[in-house]
């Protein structure tokens, strides 16, 4: 049986490895100490759908504290920003030939492990989680996961690996073309910056005219730039592609009930980063692709540079998310397009 190495257990990490140990799995989480010592003390702490389990999974807060296996499967669900350095912690306890799959936003992080690993997987998540207590893990929406191999193709081990994740609760989409699916969740992501400056979680983003006006254009301009570098996103089975999404963005038609409780509320990753003050987030691997593509391109993106900026200071001057009205956004972004 495949034991799964789960490095980097925040919000993401947890929640997967929970889903696999409860089905039997041998699953170890690898994460920062205080996650680590609150889970080994206490068990991890994770409320789903109401309801708080407990969980007594095996944590550690360093790989060189396990024994490589031949059976060991790696996932690395790291931020964007720790991809590389990640990589080169598991090369040196771990053979090229172990395979290894990249449960994370952004686009950039299979080609990082490719230099390292022969035998690379992308996957695309499409859940969320909180993190922000030690020991404690909120997932918030949705369950769903797409495998496919490093760049192209599927085989045995994605297929198991598939097969672990449906038993394990979610949602699984076997993918020949994985990448086109995570160029989908990229520009998705790039209204991570404008959450996280907002502060503001999904479900009011999407409910909020003055929000969700804001992260059309966004989700607008990069499209755009992907179109014109010859990219095209694929959107999972059950979701609707990029252009719809945008249309029914704008139209108001995402609008759903946001006055939740704060453990159902769905914020992105960048906002977490800026509420823990971690001084880093994955803005560079986010708006950061669609600047760099653009001026590849020759299309100008305005709103994503803008974002990329504001953040990055943001994050630098260790600033909490929310220093921005909707209204001062939409004035810079009518700024940023002159």
């Amino acid at each position: 049986m495949a034991r799964y190495i789960i490095y980097g257990a925040g919000a993401i990490g947890s929640i997967l490895g929970a889903g696999l140990y409860r089905t039997g799995q041998d699953v170890v989480l690898v994460g920062r100490g205080r996650h680590v010592e609150a889970i080994r003390r206490d068990g991890l702490q994770l409320r789903a759908q109401g309801q708080l389990r407990q969980i007594k999974i095996n944590a550690v807060d360093e790989l060189a504290k396990l024994k490589p296996k031949v059976e060991d499967r790696l996932v690395l669900t790291v931020k964007a920003q720790h991809t590389a350095d990640a990589a080169r912690t598991l090369v040196s306890a771990y053979l090229p030939t172990t395979p290894i799959v990249a449960l994370q936003n952004a686009i950039r992080n299979e080609e990082i492990l490719a230099n390292r690993f022969q035998c690379v997987y992308g996957g695309l998540v499409e859940f969320s989680g909180n993190f922000l207590e030690p020991g404690l893990v909120e997932h918030t929406r949705n369950n769903l996961v797409a495998i496919g191999k490093f760049p192209q193709g599927f085989d045995s081990v994605a297929d198991a690996l598939a097969a672990d994740l449906e038993k394990a609760g979610f949602q699984v989409e076997r993918s020949e073309n994985v990448m086109d699916i995570k160029w989908w969740k990229l520009v998705l992501n790039t209204n991570n910056a404008l959450l996280a400056l907002l502060g503001c979680w999904l479900q009011k983003g999407q409910s909020d005219p003055e929000i969700y006006s804001l992260m059309a254009d966004v989700m607008e301009e990069s499209l755009g730039v992907l179109r014109r570098a010859g990219i095209h996103p694929q959107a999972p089975a059950e979701f609707p592609p990029l252009d719809l999404a945008i249309q029914k963005l704008r139209a108001g038609e995402t609008s759903c009930d946001y006055d939740l409780p704060p453990e159902e509320r769905t914020y992105p990753s960048t906002w977490q980063d800026l509420q823990l003050k971690r001084g880093s987030t994955e803005v560079e691997f986010l708006n950061g692709e669609i600047e760099r593509l653009g001026k590849e391109h020759g299309v100008l993106t305005p709103l994503n540079s803008l974002l990329l900026r504001l953040v990055s200071a943001m994050a630098l001057n260790r600033e909490l998310p929310g220093k921005y009205s909707p209204q001062e956004i939409k004035s810079l972004f009518e700024e940023a397009k002159l």
